[in-house]
This record gives C-alpha cells, sequence and structure tokens, in this order.
C-alpha cells in the first residue's frame, strides 16, 4: 500500500504546473463567490473548495487512472498480481491518488479554522473523511465498472459538476426556496459542504455519516467488484 501511495504522489506531483493547474477551478470558484456575495459566503466558498478537491480527485481523477491502466497498459493486470487484499490495493492507490489536494484542502481547513474557531473541527474531520471514503468509493464502482476512457471522462466530468457547481456547496442553501433546498441537502456534497464550513445540523450529521459508510462498503468490495 505503501508503495502505489509513492508511486502516485511523486507521478502527481512532478512538474512545475501540476499542482497549480489542479487548483485552478476550486480557487477560481472562491474568488467568484467572494465577490458577488460579497464576502458573505466566504466560509462557504472556502468549504465548497475542499469538496471539490475530494470529489475531483475521487470520482474524476481515480475513475479514470483506472481505466487508464486497463486499456494503455499492463499495470492494472500487474498491480491486481501483486500480493496484497484489494482492500490495501484500494486504499493504495486512493491515497496516492489524493496526495496533490492534500495541501490546497490543509491550507483552506486552516483558514476555515481561523475565521469559525476550535469548536468546527470535529464537523470538518467528519466531513473530510466521509466525503473522502463516499467520492474514493464511487470513483472505484466507475473505474472497475466503465471500460472506455473516453466515456469515464465525460461521466466524472458530469458527475463532479452536478454535486459541486449546481447545488449549494459553493453557497448557503437559503438562497433557493426551501423544499428544494432540503433535497439537496441530501447530497453528500451538500451536507459535507455545510459540516465543513461550520453551518452544519444534526441531520447533515447523520447524512454524510451515511455517505461515508457507503463510501466504505464500495471500497471493501473492491476486489469483488474487479470481475
Amino acid at each position: 500500500m505503501m508503495a502505489l501511495i509513492e508511486y502516485y504522489a511523486r507521478a502527481l506531483t512532478r512538474g512545475r504546473f501540476s499542482l497549480i493547474s489542479f487548483a485552478i477551478q476550486p480557487l477560481s470558484f472562491i474568488f467568484i463567490v467572494y465577490v458577488v456575495s460579497g464576502g458573505r459566503f466566504l466560509n462557504t466558498a472556502l468549504a465548497g473548495a475542499v469538496v471539490s478537491f475530494i470529489v475531483g480527485v475521487g470520482i474524476a481523477d481515480l475513475a479514470i487512472e483506472l481505466v487508464g491502466m486497463k486499456t494503455r497498459s499492463r499495470f492494472y493486470d500487474i498491480l491486481m498480481s501483486l500480493p496484497g487484499s484489494g482492500w490495501k490495493k484500494a486504499l493504495g492507490i486512493s491515497i496516492g491518488m489524493s496526495v496533490p489536494a492534500l495541501p490546497y484542502v490543509l491550507l483552506l481547513t486552516v483558514l476555515l479554522l481561523t475565521r469559525l474557531g476550535a469548536w468546527a473541527v470535529p464537523g470538518i474531520i467528519l466531513g473530510i473523511i466521509s466525503l473522502w471514503l463516499w467520492s474514493a468509493g464511487i470513483g472505484f464502482l466507475l473505474g472497475v465498472r466503465m471500460k472506455e476512457p473516453v466515456r469515464t471522462i465525460r461521466l466524472s466530468n458530469i458527475l463532479v459538476t452536478g454535486l459541486t457547481v449546481f447545488p449549494p456547496v459553493y453557497y448557503p442553501p437559503s438562497v433557493l426556496p426551501d423544499g428544494l433546498a432540503r433535497i439537496l441537502m441530501l447530497l453528500p456534497t451538500v451536507s459535507a459542504s455545510r459540516l465543513i464550513s461550520g453551518n452544519g445540523d444534526l441531520g447533515n450529521l447523520l447524512v454524510t455519516t451515511f455517505w461515508g459508510l457507503t463510501g466504505l462498503l464500495f471500497l471493501a468490495r473492491f476486489r469483488g467488484l474487479e470481475g
């Protein structure tokens, strides 16, 4: 597992502009939401960027990498033939693919904590871990089930955009009609954003925990899904 983490960490952070290009979209959304809201939605925008980094790595990067390995090289077969449980391989690839997002997630978390205070730590940790488990689980499901890289790229782009840009992830649900906001808060990205921004309640906590456990189940079944 540690070898997989080291391999992806080196591969994905190599190059002068790799980390900058990786972050340009979430950071640009922070800027747009900050300007449009006059700074009122900054906490939610910071939390939305954290959500975007995690979901982008899990659903998009991880799924595309797995499908690419199956079609472009024999690395996938070599990986599957290595000793060790499927759970450890899944966890190693997931953590390794998440390394480029780690500096940004840490920076945004520190910014949020300076604005919210230490009381927000439990919600932030629960939101990040649960969303990471869910995103990695969905990424593995897509990566193992799908066969065409182009289709995987298109589907993952639709999912990431649909889950992070349009729902109230970068902005608070209060700007939407009450009925629509209640439905959208059932999404894993919205409930996690609420917890991370310090605006979560018991309902957000339960929804986020449910999605985290669902992702954990997908990761645990990785070996069964590979066929």
